[in-house]
């Protein structure tokens, strides 16, 4: 039987920027991934979404991505609709394509932290191969996290990407001000975003 290893990047990318491409195509290239799937959430627990509607989130996803053939994205869990648990995807996945996939989860620095406090921790580990993003000076170190899982730790496997200080939240608040996100997000997401108003953008070049 011929194994397909699956990466999967959930999130709200709100908006997508440079740092979350980054670690998808780290994590495609360390650990063998054929296709990296991108997934847009419709409504993340414990999250405010604010700023973009669900379809201009997936259409800059959806814009980002273009360009390299080895990402993909998917409106699942816009379909679905309700709050986007990542055990349901990752169910729903396995149901999907069957035995013959890996499914590598892959978590940006921002969260493998708080993968204690997700909805059913231990299923996820089990679904999956989850991928935790660290910086290279061992400030985001996951041993400890690894550690709380116990047996199931070993699903838990560590990436070290190069430090991007990029968030989502500055972006958002440079683009309301009109600060230039040159270099810190895809063109083409950044002229949709002027285009479309997202944001309240006040950039004007």
């Amino acid at each position: 039987m011929e194994i397909t290893r699956l990466g999967i990047m959930g999130g709200t990318f709100n908006p997508i920027h440079l740092g979350h491409l980054m670690i998808a195509e780290e994590a495609r290239q360390k650990f063998h991934l054929d296709k990296v799937l991108f997934i847009p959430s419709y409504i993340t627990p414990n999250k405010n979404v604010n700023g973009a509607t669900a379809q201009q989130r997936l259409t800059m996803v959806r814009l980002a991505t273009a360009d390299n053939p080895y990402f993909t994205v998917s409106d699942m869990e816009m379909c679905r609709r309700g709050n986007s648990y990542t055990v349901d995807t990752l169910k729903f996945l396995k149901k999907l394509y069957g035995p013959s996939y890996i499914l590598y989860f892959i978590s940006g620095t921002d969260t493998i932290q708080d993968l204690p406090n997700w909805y059913h921790p231990e299923e996820i580990l089990q679904l999956c191969q989850f991928i935790g993003a660290t910086r290279p000076d061992g400030t985001e170190s996951i041993g400890p996290i690894i550690e709380h899982f116990g047996e199931l730790g070993k699903h838990i496997l560590k990436l070290t990407v190069p430090t991007m200080e990029i968030s989502s939240t500055e972006l958002r608040s440079r683009i309301r001000t009109g600060l230039s996100v040159r270099y810190m997000m895809p063109k083409p997401v950044v002229e949709y975003i002027k285009k479309n108003g997202v944001y309240q953008c006040a950039i004007k070049n």
